[in-house]
């Protein structure tokens, strides 16, 4: 049997004690800008894989004073109170701070929090860069996620559009945007901005078409058109052909040729695209599958196929970002095509083969009874 009562009475008085702060009942002690902060030696090192080695015998005496030179002692205070309460006020002032020190201490359900809470921010051209280059640097996965997934909307605000050229600089070399949602929206953005330069202009011989070549020329190299499905590629950016020289369009519709996209849609009508390479055995394969409906759910959803090893394995590698792939799957016992998230890749018993990346335009889920066909 357990008492919860006795661990929460337990529970309260760690925490009355820490937030007395008598010197008598603690073990270590901080140093932050001149002011001095009390804690247990032992449910810190518990805790933090970080603390365990910064107050082990190795490196401090039972009487040394830890000084703490990147934090605020505000800060840190509220750090070491989650750490015996569990409690902590996030807000836009403090997020950035505190993940830092959740990395930096390695304490895991700290940095989940911060992660949820940036997740759910209104992002505006003040905080995006920051939020983004967050999510990269700590490796936040439901902040990686909102950003791909509301980006179309973002970048159909009024904020964006008339935003400045300095920010679209930054914005193309973001590489966890679709290539079709990121030269979309700088066309769009540069539309904006010829407009009212055209407006501005007493050239009577304004061109729009030259306008908006000189405005994009310094992004489109950053641009990944042949990463691009086929049909976007031919439906939007070639008919804006005067973007490029001849001899440009030319070598982006040649690396094309060996290109198809693959569309997988769930149950839901929710829909997964990917560009895979023209190999024939994949492709008639998967081109098989049309008819057929899908098994698994939740993470992966699969079809069985006699289809031997693609030919062409594999230069596509796991990026971070990335959440779904197309797969080939070969096990002893059976041979298969699977839509499946990142983690799910790799293993122990099977080997996999990387086929595509697969993007959605809206949330997408697996489900038994997907379809798969090639565009």
């Amino acid at each position: 049997m357990a008492s919860k009562k006795f661990l929460e009475r337990v529970q309260r008085k760690f925490n009355d004690d820490f937030k007395s702060q008598n010197p008598e009942l603690f073990d270590v002690v901080f140093d932050i800008g001149g002011k001095k902060l009390y804690a247990h030696k032992y449910r810190l090192s518990t805790i933090s894989s970080t603390f365990e080695s910064m107050l082990s015998d190795r490196w401090t005496s039972k009487d040394d004073v830890i000084p703490i030179k990147d934090y605020s002692f505000d800060d840190f205070k509220d750090f070491i109170t989650f750490l015996y309460t569990g409690e902590y006020k996030l807000n836009n002032e403090n997020i950035f701070t505190i993940l830092d020190m959740a990395e930096f201490y390695q304490i895991q359900e700290l940095k989940e929090l911060c992660d949820k809470y940036l997740s759910q921010m209104e992002y505006s051209l003040n905080n995006f860069f920051q939020v983004t280059e967050a999510a990269s640097k700590y490796s936040l996965t439901e902040v990686q996620q909102f950003i791909v997934q509301n980006f179309s909307i973002f970048v159909k605000s009024d904020d964006f559009l008339n935003a400045d050229k300095s920010f679209i600089q930054k914005i193309v070399t973001f590489d966890q945007i679709k290539p079709e949602e990121l030269f979309q929206a700088i066309y769009e953005w540069a539309e904006v901005q010829i407009v009212k330069k055209q407006k501005e202009s007493i050239d009577e011989t304004f061109n729009m078409n030259d306008a908006m070549k000189t405005e994009l020329t310094e992004f489109l190299p950053h641009i990944k058109f042949k990463k691009m499905r086929p049909s976007f590629l031919h439906g939007y950016v070639v008919k804006r052909g005067f973007l490029f020289t001849y001899n440009d369009l030319s070598d982006i519709l040649l690396k094309q040729t060996n290109v198809r996209t693959v569309k997988v849609t769930n149950k839901h009508g929710q829909t997964i695209y990917g560009n895979l390479t023209n190999d024939d055995d994949a492709v008639g394969a998967i081109e098989s599958l049309k008819n057929h409906e899908s098994r698994g759910g939740f993470r992966c959803s699969y079809w069985e196929t006699k289809c031997k090893v693609p030919s062409a394995p594999i230069q596509l590698k796991k990026r971070d970002g990335v959440k779904w792939y197309l797969i080939y799957r070969l096990t002893p016992y059976v041979k298969l095509f699977a839509v499946i998230t990142a983690e799910c890749i790799y293993n122990s018993g099977y080997f996999d083969y990387l086929l595509a990346e697969m993007n959605s335009e809206t949330d997408f889920v697996c489900t038994d009874k997907c379809k798969i066909e090639i565009e």
